[in-house]
């Protein structure tokens, strides 16, 4: 009876290990695409202009196009968001490098936004 015990044990001993290992790559490849930030060539292509979509008060406008990318400032709801060219990330979105004008104070950010945060869905000239 102690052979069978030690044997069970043993067994629940490899089997937790082994799913314990393959949990831990997947943490690690999580962390690294969180960590990737591309910053493609952009120029300014498009007249368009723009603003947040209804119901936002802020977005952010990040250093690149994708969610990983730091973030540089925010668009807000009463700023004029000027266009100039989209991209579509590795995840399939698209986004758009714009500049994003603060008409109470007459500052501006540039930056890369998600056009899902944009009324009209961004630019329409690719970068």
């Amino acid at each position: 009876m102690r052979g069978h015990r030690r044997w069970f044990v043993a067994v629940l001993v490899a089997l937790f290990m082994a799913g314990g290992a393959g949990v831990a790559p997947v943490a690690v490849a999580d962390v690294g695409t969180a960590a990737t930030c591309t910053n493609p060539r952009y120029s300014d292509k498009d007249p368009g202009v723009g603003s947040l979509r209804s119901g936002l008060s802020r977005a952010p406008i990040r250093k690149g196009p994708n969610e990983g990318c730091g973030v540089v400032d925010y668009a807000y709801f009463h700023n004029d968001i000027y266009y100039h060219c989209y991209v579509r990330n590795a995840a399939g979105n698209t986004w758009s490098h714009v500049r994003a004008y603060d008409r109470f104070t007459g500052q501006s950010v540039n930056g890369w936004i998600w056009d899902g945060n944009l009324d009209d869905a961004g630019a329409l000239k690719y970068c």
